[in-house]
């Protein structure tokens, strides 16, 4: 079957928010009838660029009626059931099995979402509320769960502009939602600033974080040694950075839900150059630095390992 390529010249690899969204849409792909060959990979060009590989009936702009689609059915009832993650540990043990029990072998996706938020078997230390995952960044007002429904409600209907924006640019920050700490160009510094950046609304690409949050699936939280640990999260020279490949060859959900699992890609040279033999071009990270009480921030993204 000959096959055709939509290179997405909005997502691009080098930024956290443009790889987990990238990450994001190929899940949503595979819930989509009319997108569900679809495989990612990525392009150099200025930059790392991806690319969605499709049957050869698909052009650019087909790409948008099934996700805007796939936007209005979509249920949220697992954002929409506290306003944050943290919560008691039996209250979250109670959730986690009352999910394992509806989930099926295809049929899991709210189960996958639970393990990515947290587990109860890890606690704060200072509330004894459940600790959550590295991916969640909010706190105060932004109140994680509460932000990404309020997020995914404001595409449920007319969304198809807001999904062109995202995948095909420019990002023009328009949209008044937090982008949850994954975007390392909303963050508001108080000594680059005019006034304290409370006092403004924060802006981003909403269709971009939404696919972002599509992608929390693919970043399930485990216990360690006795500490929660986030897939795609490692700790290297004392910080905390999430990692992700590039990859030039184009790859289904599950081999990417491999790839960002595996332990190399927290791991060191002679581990990343045994990603390079199984097609990996490049490595990023990005510092996921905190500030005040719960709140951190994925800094710009350094190029930690190529291939070239």
């Amino acid at each position: 079957m000959s096959q055709a390529e939509i290179v997405l010249s909005g997502l691009i690899g080098s930024n956290p928010l443009g790889a987990l969204a990238a990450f994001g849409l190929l899940r949503v792909c595979t819930e989509t009838p009319e997108l569900n060959h679809a495989r990612l990979s990525w392009r150099a060009e200025d930059d790392w660029i991806a690319v969605l590989t499709l049957p050869c009936s698909h052009k650019a702009e087909s790409l948008m009626a099934p996700l805007a689609a796939f936007l209005m059915r979509r249920k949220f009832d697992v954002f929409n059931w506290s306003p944050d993650v943290r919560v008691q540990p039996q209250e979250y043990k109670e959730r986690l099995i009352q999910q394992g029990e509806k989930a099926r072998y295809c049929e899991r996706l709210d189960a996958d979402y639970y393990v990515a938020y947290a587990s109860e078997m890890a606690t704060d230390g200072s509330k004894g509320l459940v600790k959550p995952s590295a991916l969640h960044m909010t706190s105060g007002q932004q109140r994680f769960l509460k932000s990404i429904y309020e997020l995914g409600e404001s595409l449920r209907n007319n969304s198809e502009a807001a999904i062109r924006e995202a995948l095909f640019g420019p990002w023009l920050y328009r949209d008044h939602f937090h982008s949850l700490g994954w975007d390392p160009m909303t963050e508001r510094m108080y000594a680059l600033r005019h006034r304290a950046p409370t006092s403004e609304a924060p802006l981003c690409v909403r269709a971009a974080v939404w696919f972002a949050v599509e992608s929390l699936p693919l970043f399930p939280t485990a216990i360690v040694h006795g500490k929660l640990v986030t897939t795609g999260f490692a700790k290297q020279d004392g910080e905390v950075r999430f990692v992700w490949p590039i990859w030039t060859e184009p790859i289904s959900l599950d081999s990417l839900k491999t790839l960002v699992a595996t332990s190399e890609l927290g791991g060191v040279q002679e581990a990343w150059r045994s990603l390079g033999r199984r097609g990996v071009t490049a490595v990023y990270g990005s510092v996921r630095s905190e500030f005040g009480q719960g709140y951190a921030i994925l800094r710009p993204a350094t190029l930690v390992w190529s291939a070239v």
